[in-house]
């Protein structure tokens, strides 16, 4: 859909459109992490995906229904991350 097709939208047609976006979005985001949460488990070297974290590498202590608690190898400290941005190294 362009920008010029958008536009030609009304406002309740636009916050509909929303709707189904976000719920599809929320759907797509809950497949992912079910599917890394099935290729986890306890003791696994992994790397996240965000700005704090970035190039280090954790160890899976905990996994939890939505977050996993992991480990800095490198280092000191927990961090509880989304199963969503969790990347399996294999």
């Amino acid at each position: 859909m362009t920008y010029q097709e958008l536009n030609q939208l009304s406002i309740e047609q636009l916050r509909m459109l929303n709707t189904k976006v976000i719920e599809v979005i929320k759907m797509k985001q809950s497949e992912a992490a079910m599917d890394i949460k099935e290729e986890l488990y306890v003791g696994a070297n992994v790397s996240v995906n965000h700005p704090k974290l970035m190039g280090k590498q954790l160890r899976v202590e905990k996994i939890n229904r939505t977050k996993a608690k992991l480990k800095l190898l490198n280092g000191s400290g927990f961090w509880n991350v989304p199963l969503s941005m969790i990347e399996l190294n294999k």
